[in-house]
């Protein structure tokens, strides 16, 4: 099983010291990074109630003996304080909100955060969707709230095994980004359940730091016959090159040759990597494009008569 995290913040590891703390704030039993930039006097770490499991991220400075933590990446009207001491295997303190305040106590471990995380997450069973006699089975993540699909009766056993884990997988991904960044919407829709494959639309909208959010359409196709996952058109439609027939459909319609100037040799790149994902009316595609021109990464159908018509 391979998962992809978001990683919230990156140090050059010549001047930077990181370490795990775990301990309390007041009775509240949390687990802290905390990394040094040495170089540049500079601060950043986060904490997460074991409870909750959701990161929330600080910026501070230090001297030998004395740590400041101001809370960032949040849209409360006050930020969370930390005023700690700094011993050598431990950080001991005060934490400040909205005018409560508790003690702090935390001590130098070798656990992992994001192991920790890992093993705690846990999907709860939610509800059923049928589509043709063929059931998807969904759950919610209990932390992060990210609701996600797994594939249930009418399909095969072996289907089950196949797709499952990877679905699983997904969940897991998505649940753990939710946990680690700010804010993070990522919603699914079901494009597409047929005897030959499952297809869905995944959009999300996530902000992990930075000047803005990152927004993506995606799209997953799942080949139910020959148990693989899809990764590229060319392997249901070998032959065709699925810009040529985009562009031969859309280049003349109003709305399409607007600033983005989608099929402009300039961009031909955003097809080369473009998402794509099966619908009953055919199959929709999305260039992609650099974060700064998100807006451009519109929808654009090519139906399956056209498909046919043009691989035959």
């Amino acid at each position: 099983m391979r998962l992809y995290f978001i990683v919230v913040f990156m140090f050059l590891v010549s001047c930077t010291h990181a370490q795990t703390y775990e301990g309390n704030i007041g009775k509240y039993p949390i687990l802290l990074e905390l990394e040094i930039n040495q170089e540049y006097n500079d601060v950043f770490a986060y904490y997460f109630y074991k409870s909750q499991l959701k990161n929330i991220s600080f910026t501070g400075s230090y001297d030998d003996s004395t740590l400041i933590l101001d809370e960032i990446l949040s849209e409360k009207q006050e930020k969370e304080l930390f005023t700690l001491s700094i011993n050598k295997d431990s950080l001991n303190g005060i934490w400040k909100y909205n005018g409560r305040s508790h003690q702090v106590k935390l001590s130098k471990t070798l656990k992992n955060s994001n192991d920790f995380k890992l093993k705690r997450i846990e999907f709860i069973r939610d509800s059923i969707t049928n589509y043709h006699k063929k059931e998807l089975v969904w759950f919610t993540e209990k932390h992060s709230k990210i609701y996600f699909f797994r594939l249930g009766n009418g399909f095969t056993k072996r289907q089950r095994d196949v797709f499952n884990p990877i679905l699983d997988s997904i969940h897991v991904e998505h649940a753990i980004t939710s946990l680690d960044c700010s804010w993070a919407d990522i919603g699914v829709e079901i494009e597409l359940v047929s005897e030959e494959y499952v297809s869905y639309k995944e959009f999300s909208s996530i902000y992990c730091g930075g000047a803005h959010p990152n927004h993506t359409i995606a799209g997953l196709n799942f080949d139910l016959k020959r148990l693989k996952q899809l990764d590229s058109i060319q392997e249901i439609y070998p032959n065709l090159v699925i810009s040529e027939l985009v562009k031969n459909k859309y280049k003349n319609e109003e709305g399409y040759q607007n600033e983005c100037e989608h099929f402009a040799e300039e961009n031909k790149d955003a097809w080369k990597y473009a998402n794509w994902f099966l619908t009953k009316k055919g199959i929709m595609v999305v260039p992609s494009y650099v974060h700064a021109m998100t807006h451009c990464r519109e929808e654009f159908l090519v139906p399956y008569d056209v498909l046919k018509k043009a691989s035959q």
